[in-house]
């Protein structure tokens, strides 16, 4: 089921529309879920990229008609890529639309239009057709991001010259649209146990960047678990530094003098290949 509504403008205060939204998704998946939001973000002239961000990024928006984002909601313990998908888009001054993808993302549209008190109105003629190749447009993206294979990133988080590296190596691996995550933020549980819980998510392989500082004292676990759960492996070695392969000697490394962007053509063909060795494994299954 796929669904266009359009509504008349109604100016918002701030936080409501997040609030309403907030609530709409939790009476559809329940109190623990998470939101990400998507803005179009214009790099140059007919270039656009998307910017991913959290669900804080709606506080702000008070005029739906200047609307330009898409909002993903994912449940906790949920195996889909994503369990609701609404579109937001404006015209200034005029209407607003609003796009679900399933019937479950529908019903959370009417619940939103419903908190927000909004008054339903026809299609504006000649958009209609426009805003469905668009969605469409986005929607295709989705799969597509959705085909990529995600990781875990292992490092020295306490060496700041290592955490510099990594951090461009975060920015070329959110060019290519590969999702990451780190164990470094701060959890009130043990070290162990968080980057566990994260080397067991939706994974398909593991980057360790071991620079002259080191390695991180995590790192051989780290690698046991991911080798132990059928994930790539990616070592990323400085030149000199040193990582004894011990039972790990079969691991291949990319080696790199002062730049870590050295890495990434490297890193590249090692994304292309896992990439194909999922989809190939996906369609056994199939």
């Amino acid at each position: 089921m796929q669904a266009h509504l359009y509504f008349e403008p109604k100016p918002l205060r701030i936080g409501e529309f997040k609030e309403a939204c907030e609530k709409a998704i939790g009476e559809l998946l329940g109190s623990d879920f998470t939101i990400k939001v998507f803005y179009k973000h214009r790099l140059s002239h007919g270039v656009e990229d998307e910017i991913k961000m959290d669900a804080e990024s709606l506080r702000p928006i008070v005029d739906l008609t200047e609307a330009d984002f898409t909002v993903d909601a994912l449940a906790k313990g949920s195996h889909q890529y994503r369990d609701l998908w609404l579109g937001f888009h404006g015209d200034p001054g005029k209407l607003f639309g609003i796009y679900a993808s399933s019937e479950k993302s529908f019903r959370c549209l009417e619940r939103i239009a419903t908190l927000l008190n909004l008054e339903q109105t026809e299609a504006p003629i000649g958009q209609l057709e426009a805003l469905e190749a668009r969605v469409a447009a986005l929607e295709n993206a989705a799969r597509e991001a959705a085909s990529l294979p995600k990781c875990f990133i292992s490092f020295k988080f306490d060496d700041p010259d290592t955490v510099t590296q990594v951090n461009r190596l975060k920015r070329l691996l959110t060019a290519v649209h590969i999702e990451f995550v780190t164990g470094e933020l701060f959890e009130p549980q043990r070290i162990e146990d968080k980057v566990k819980a994260r080397l067991r998510a939706d994974l398909a392989f593991l980057i360790a960047v071991i620079t002259k500082a080191g390695e991180s004292k995590w790192i051989r676990d780290e690698i046991a678990d991911a080798n132990a759960r059928g994930l790539w492996t990616v070592i990323l070695l400085q030149e000199g530094a040193t990582f004894d392969k011990g039972i790990f000697g079969t691991l291949e490394y990319i080696r790199h003098a002062a730049a870590i962007e050295e890495t990434f053509p490297a890193v590249l063909e090692g994304i292309n290949f896992i990439k194909a060795a999922t989809s190939a494994d996906g369609s056994k299954k199939g």
